[in-house]
């Protein structure tokens, strides 16, 4: 049972200090003198209760609850009261074994709740108490004035006491919540049945807009499915394409290790072959085999050149193979180009005969209307115009096409670039995520990243940089093989010429012996002449040029003793002292090129010495200018080495070019500069081979360290849950987006201007349209009309197959006359084109082949000329020959190899760029492609199939023109609301029948409840006032209307000691009183609360009644708490405690309790 452990009090009205009143569980008196502050008891567990009324409180406003500090003290800064209810049957959700209500309130008059110190609304204040059966308002608290209340309440409002204790008031509540319900339900099925009737008129109307809306909406998913199988393909279509170039990359790589090792081998093997063929010919030409050294050269070269012509023939023969099979392919290409165009020109001329009859049709419908149309003379009028309209309409159709068009090509385009801008933004925000939460880990994949960047350029420019060093080695060594060769050559010239000069033993022994001093050399070392003149001034010379030059005419003395000594045979000197100057006649003739000794260049001390040999000869052009100039008057020689004397005497013939005798002057320079080029040459060549090795390394250690970077990034990013795509996120891509967006946006917004003004045209014309319809409707016979609706949505129909009809042919035409016409002058181009390159082949063909035959027969010649010596030394030439050869072919080898391994690594390079640009096409798919990912793909679909259909529907959704999308929405949102207003009906039906169907059982059920209640109070009523008041008194409870006891009230009917009943108005004071708690303890006897407040409710009895309230109260002590205000001895001296109140002059009440 809930009862009140005790009461605090601070600050509250007179309870200045805190003041805390324990009750015992039975009686309890608080009594005190007036003015003390003893109701304030009361008035304080009203306040924690949470009555909101002031004036249950007796006071005006809720801060003069506070005490105001009398006259001299201070008054408090809030005023708080404390319930501590006993909560050891745990009727309060608390585990404690009381629970404490607290209520302040402050000076703004602000009041606070709180359960247990916790600050709480007084909504849960009042719950809390409910759970244990507390009511602030029940009848178990009764302040002053209530005694009165109670008599003065008319005979309805005491009914509606009882009503209230019998629980009637709940149902007079549902009764009238269901009576509100009902006129509420009534009201919405009203409303309900009119929105049905407005939803079912709509959704009529609705209809025609959502049906196109729903073909429009199937055309758009078959665009949308179209497109992502597209993109499917496309996407696995460069996928294949990369895997294919990856393992092109892999072979390519595998094929470069290889070559690699290849080289290496070859280098080896040339190098082995190059000593030995020093060796042997160093052996050749120390046995002075010289001039067939040269001859060995030239066979050489002319079986290289041979050669080369061969392959090169090989190679052009490989070529037009694949010219003709190239031909071929093309022709076959355009047969199926061909076949192609042919399927559309049938398909055309079919659709063109479909279109034809389907315009007889159309104008036989036509004619029918018409004939219909011109019924009346008013109908006719009316149909001209119709018809007139309808041909305005289908021009402004014609061109809002184009323009519609042109606003689906610009959405889609502006939906691509909003989904790549999402995607941007979704991949930058995921990248600030990471960024934020792996700060660290990021700074070093950037750094990576960074450094993996910098190493892929340093790779690539060294890979460029290699294959230039590579092309540049390949360059050097055949300049380098093409000056040796032809350093060879000149070498050799120059021992023939040296071996003619030097032909003697004689001269041969005095010019390399080195005992005898003053030896200037033979004629032919001091002097140097131009080639054109070689052969005309050895010829001049004749025997002379073989003469030794020396100092002194002593000199030339020792040098013949020499010879003499030695037997070596004999020599001609010149010694310089000696030889005489003769004096040079110089002739100017037509044809003459001046005196021989004017054209060959020599130091001036041997100015004598070239004056002896040449004397007076003259250089001429020919014998003929000899002749004409005059035989015999001068020495001449002509420029082919015939020579005439001044005896008349003329000598020449056939002569044979041989190497000069004199040091050709193109020659020694030749020569000079071959050694010169060949020392630079190698110089390079060392320079580029060093580099070579330094970049070969180099790239060896960057790729290295870009395969541990790539690993390692790729590492990284799995860890972080990142892929390259996030990586390569651009905020700048962001902004060339946002750009392209606002273009295409700018375009858009210009287009729907046109199109809505087009669209207000057509909207005007329609409107124009349907009042001429309504009009016809007024005029016609309606049969007619129908007949004429049914011929107008025939013709309809067919025009819309003619402009499908037209929109095929106009596709046929295009793929015939743009796309399949290009391509078949492309292939003529390219026929053209490789027919040319056939010629060019044939032509290159027949010249080599007539160049090799030639050279063929030269070196047949050559080679029976060599043959007598290569008897001789077979063995070595051969040898030599064959090791040659192995080294030309082997070098030849290591070039072509470098050079294919440069060619294999730009293929590399290109096709990783090709790659690189394939995935970054395959992302930008991929990304496209993520707006259909549930989108059903198609099976078994081409993509020119798909490009076709996607072109078709495209045309159908523009040729629908404006749809109303939004009627899809409306339309099932509708449908949807009708379904819903059906079932409401029904359930707002079912609803009225449930409340009718629980009024009627409220009313049956309330009578007997209210007659229950009635019986059981009157009953215990009669109990408590015989007990309250003198023998022979009696009281008991009246309806007013036994018939219908609600449309009356409940009278209290007394007698008091044989007098006759009287109505409670007739009783004194005191009997009202008695009377008033008889009610009240008849209601705690079929309501029990756990505990009772009374003021001063004995104020009016006399001692004899007080003396049975008192005992009544203490009778009923033992199963309810009582907390009583009182002055009444006789009720005082039944209490269990007493609580003395006084006030002092401050204003502050004090208590003294006292336990009997």
């Amino acid at each position: 049972m809930t009862q009140i452990n005790k009461l605090v009090m601070h600050g509250f009205k007179s309870f200045a200090k805190r003041t805390e009143l324990p009750f015992s569980r039975q009686f309890n008196i608080v009594l005190g003198p007036n003015g003390s502050g003893k109701s304030n008891i009361l008035d304080g567990l009203c306040f924690v209760l949470g009555r909101i009324s002031s004036k249950d409180l007796r006071t005006e406003r809720l801060a003069h609850l506070i005490y105001n500090g009398g006259k001299t003290k201070q008054p408090a800064s809030k005023g708080e009261v404390s319930i501590f209810f006993d909560n050891s049957d745990k009727l309060f959700p608390s585990d404690e074994n009381f629970v404490k209500l607290s209520r302040i309130v402050k000076p703004s008059g602000h009041s606070v709740y709180r359960i247990n110190d916790k600050a709480r609304t007084r909504q849960e204040i009042l719950d809390m108490m409910a759970l244990a059966k507390v009511n602030p308002n029940g009848y178990n608290i009764v302040l002053q004035g209530d005694i009165n209340r109670f008599v003065e309440m008319s005979s309805e409002e005491r009914r509606q006491v009882i009503e209230e204790i019998a629980g009637i008031g709940v149902y007079e509540d549902k009764k009238k919540k269901a009576l509100a319900e009902l006129e509420r339900v009534d009201g919405r099925i009203r409303e309900a049945e009119i929105l049905l009737a407005e939803r079912k008129t709509h959704l009529k109307e609705l209809k025609k807009d959502r049906d196109q809306a729903l073909k429009y909406r199937e055309f758009s998913n078959k665009i949308k499915q179209d497109e992502a199988t597209h993109l499917h393909l496309q996407i696995k279509s460069k996928t294949s394409k990369k895997e294919g170039l990856d393992m092109e990359i892999a072979e390519h790589k595998k094929e470069i290790a290889n070559i690699k090792n290849a080289i290496e081998q070859l280098k080896a093997s040339v190098e082995e072959k190059k000593k030995e063929t020093v060796a042997i010919t160093e052996e050749v030409e120390q046995k002075g085999e010289i001039e067939q050294l040269t001859m060995h050269r030239s066979i050489e070269q002319m079986r290289v050149d041979i050669a080369t012509a061969n392959n090169r023939i090989s190679m052009i023969d490989t070529e037009l193979e694949k010219v003709t099979q190239r031909r071929e392919q093309l022709k076959a290409d355009l047969e199926g180009i061909d076949g192609k165009v042919a399927d559309l020109s049938s398909k055309s001329a079919e659709l063109g005969n479909e279109k034809a009859g389907l315009i007889e049709e159309k104008t036989r419908l036509e004619r029918e209307t018409k004939k219909l149309r011109g019924s009346g003379s008013d109908f006719a009028k009316v149909e001209e115009q119709l018809i007139k309209l309808d041909k305005e309409s289908e021009a402004l159709q014609a061109e809002t096409q184009p323009l519609v068009e042109r606003k689906q090509q610009l959405l889609r385009e502006k939906d691509r670039a909003e989904f790549q801008i999402i995607s941007v933004d979704e991949s930058v925000k995921k990248l600030a995520e990471i960024e934020k939460s792996h700060k660290a880990e990021l700074e070093q994949l950037d750094n990576k990243r960074k450094q993996f960047k910098k190493t892929v350029l340093e790779l690539n420019k060294l890979l460029s940089g290699d294959s230039s060093i590579s092309a540049n080695i390949g360059d050097v060594k055949r300049r380098l093989y093409k000056a040796n060769e032809d350093f060879t050559k000149l070498k050799m010239r120059h021992l023939a010429s040296r071996e003619r000069a030097f032909g003697s033993n004689a001269v041969n022994a005095i010019l390399e012996q080195g005992q005898i001093k003053g030896i200037h050399g033979a004629v032919s070392q001091l002097g140097t002449v131009p080639e054109k003149y070689s052969a005309a001034l050895e010829a001049a010379a004749g025997s002379r040029i073989n003469s030794i030059v020396v100092e002194t005419d002593l000199v030339a003395a020792k040098c013949i003793n020499y010879l003499k000594s030695k037997k070596l045979g004999r020599a001609t000197f010149l010694p310089l002292n000696k030889l005489k100057k003769d004096s040079v006649k110089k002739i100017t003739e037509e044809g003459s090129h001046g005196m021989a000794v004017d054209i060959v260049s020599f130091e001036p001390k041997y100015k004598s010495v070239f004056d002896y040999v040449f004397g007076n000869t003259i250089v001429v052009d020919d014998i003929e200018t000899a002749r004409r100039i005059g035989i015999g008057g001068h020495r001449m020689v002509t420029l082919d080495g015939d020579l005439t004397e001044i005896s008349g005497a003329m000598r020449g013939g056939f002569r044979q070019k041989t190497a000069s005798v004199f040091q050709e002057k193109v020659l020694s320079k030749s020569l000079s500069e071959a050694e010169k080029n060949i020392t630079e040459l190698e110089s390079s060549l060392s320079v580029y081979e060093k580099r070579k090795t330094e970049s070969e390394e180099a790239i060896a250690r960057l790729r290295e360290t870009k395969a541990a970077l790539e690993g390692e990034i790729i590492k990284a990013e799995k860890s972080l849950h990142m892929d390259s795509s996030d990586a390569d996120v651009s905020r700048k891509n962001k902004e060339q987006l946002n750009s392209e967006l606002k273009k295409i946006s700018l375009g858009l917004s210009e287009v729907e201007t046109k199109v809505t003004g087009m669209n207000n045209k057509i909207a005007v014309v329609k409107s124009q349209k349907l009042r001429l319809r309504e009009q016809i409707s007024s005029l016609g016979n309606p049969a007619v009309l129908a007949e004429l609706t049914a011929l107008e949505q025939k013709v309809t129909e067919l025009n819309e197959r003619i402009i499908s009809i037209d929109a095929e042919i106009s596709n046929s035409k295009v793929q015939s006359e743009e796309i399949l016409a290009q391509e078949k002058t492309r292939i003529a181009q390219i026929i053209k084109q490789i027919t040319k390159e056939e010629e060019n082949f044939r032509a290159e063909k027949g010249q080599l082949a007539s160049s090799t035959a030639s050279k063929k027969k030269q070196l047949s010649e050559t080679e029976s000329k060599a043959a007598k010596f290569q008897a001789k030394n077979k063995t070595l030439f051969a040898k030599r020959t064959k090791l040659i050869e192995a080294i030309q072919g082997e070098e030849e080898k290591i070039i072509r190899k470098e050079e294919q391994i440069n060619t294999t690594e730009v293929k590399i390079n290109n096709i990783t760029i090709k790659a690189s640009e394939i995935a970054g096409e395959m992302a930008g798919l991929q990304e496209e492609f993520s707006q259909y990912s549930d989108v059903k793909l198609l099976e078994n679909a081409s993509e020119e199939q798909l490009k076709a259909d996607i072109s078709r529907y495209e045309r159908m959704v523009v040729q629908m023109g404006n749809v109303n999308l939004k009627a899809l929405e409306i339309y099932d949102d509708i449908e949807k609301h009708y379904s819903e207003l059906l079932g409401k009906k029904d359930t707002l039906a079912k609803e009225k029948e449930q409340v009718t169907g629980m009024m009627n059982e409220i009313e049956s059920r309330k009578t007997g409840l209210f007659m229950n209640t009635f019986n059981t109070l009157n009953a215990n009523f009669k109990t408590a006032f015989t007990e309250l008041s003198t023998k022979g008194s009696e009281a008991y409870l009246m309806l007013e209307n036994q018939e219908n006891i609600f449309e009356g009230g409940v009278r209290v009917r007394v007698r008091i000691a044989g007098e006759k009943f009287m109505d409670i108005r007739s009783l004194s004071g005191g009997e009202t009183a008695m009377t008033a708690l008889a009610f009240i303890f008849s209601i705690q006897e079929y309501e029990p609360a756990s505990f009772y407040i009374f003021d001063e409710v004995d104020a009016a009895l006399d001692k004899k009644n007080s003396e049975k309230f008192a005992q009544l109260i203490k009778k009923y002590s033992n199963k309810a708490q009582y907390i009583v205000i009182s002055h009444n001895d006789n009720v005082i001296t039944e209490a269990n405690t007493l609580y003395g109140v006084s006030m002092d002059e401050h204003g502050m009440s004090n208590v003294v309790s006292l336990k009997v």
